[in-house]
């Protein structure tokens, strides 16, 4: 396993084929975490569960506001039905934010994200932009 940003990945035929990273460190060097601690591949995977959960929360969080507002755009037959369905727009948008914020404002989520910010400070070659079509599952939670 060879390690880019600190998370572990599958090493292929062309890179580090001693079992360093593609820029030459050796793996070890690479799995200290923010504090010290040494993040063995059960917390990598655990960690890139909860990158995939915040991103998939915040995509679908593009579509908040049109979705709240979707009850007044269309014809209702009544101003009660109007206001029920505008309240559970609003309600589930409300949900949904607050789940978000929620695992954002964790601590573990915070580790995770100064992890990857030291990582990528103290490697910054090498790492390639993610692309959704790269990932075709990508917005298919694990179970």
């Amino acid at each position: 396993m060879a390690q880019l940003n600190g998370f572990k990945k599958p090493m292929d035929g062309n890179s580090g084929a001693q079992g360093g990273s593609s820029n030459g460190q050796p793996v070890a060097n690479m799995g200290a975490g923010v504090d010290g601690e040494n993040w063995d591949e059960e917390k990598l995977e655990e960690a890139m569960k909860r990158l995939k959960e915040m991103h998939i929360q915040l995509r679908n969080l593009r579509t908040t506001i049109p979705r709240l507002i979707a009850p007044l755009t269309a014809k209702q037959p009544s101003p009660e039905s109007l206001f029920r369905e505008f309240s559970k727009s609003t309600n589930t948008a409300n949900q949904e934010v607050l789940q978000f914020r929620k695992l954002w404002g964790e601590e573990e989520t915070q580790k995770v994200l100064e992890r990857a910010r030291k990582s990528r400070k103290e490697n910054p070659n090498d790492i390639k932009p993610w692309r959704a079509i790269d990932h075709p599952n990508w917005l298919i939670r694990d179970e």
